[in-house]
């Protein structure tokens, strides 16, 4: 369940004031009271900043000082309060950098590739080899017919239901 940011400033600031904090719901008791001690970390490390759910992007360098910090035998879960993220955050970088080193902690590109552009001419004019010039125009000519193919089946389609209307009258 993700929570406001103003919902998790009043829950710290109930937790330390010592008041009763209702269970929201979502997940158990217990699991919701370690959340918030969490938060109570990383608000008395961070402040409010730290509670936001936009976190700035971590460097190269940040993702291997947490490499660093986790070799020298600091816990997760000291570091993750130190950045305000989650054990597991914090446990996945490790990971990768046990895995692929330095270079399993650059940032990859996520999401879908551009788009390669065409390189062939789109004239036949601008071509002046004769070898590249029959190419051009066989693929032209396949286009033609696969388009032509194509156009058949549909005036095909639209005579079988003109027929069919036809009938229904």
């Amino acid at each position: 369940m993700r929570y406001t940011k103003e919902f998790k400033l009043e829950c710290v600031h109930k937790y330390i004031n010592g008041e009763h904090i209702e269970n929201p719901g979502g997940c158990t008791r217990k699991n919701f009271m370690d959340k918030l001690r969490n938060w109570v970390a990383i608000y008395n490390a961070l402040g409010e900043a730290g509670l936001d759910h936009k976190k700035p992007k971590l460097t190269f360098e940040d993702k291997l000082e947490i490499c660093r910090r986790v070799d020298n035998g600091e816990a997760y879960n000291q570091i993750a309060i130190s950045y305000g993220r989650q054990e597991s955050f914090i446990s996945s970088i490790y990971k990768k950098y046990l895995k692929d080193g330095p270079d399993g902690l650059k940032s990859n590109k996520r999401g879908r590739p551009p788009m390669k552009e065409e390189k062939s001419p789109q004239r036949l004019e601008d071509i002046t080899d004769p070898k590249e010039r029959e190419k051009f125009l066989m693929d032209m000519l396949e286009k033609v017919q696969i388009e032509n193919e194509y156009l058949k089946k549909l005036n095909a389609l639209v005579q079988k239901r003109m027929d069919q209307q036809q009938k229904k009258k």
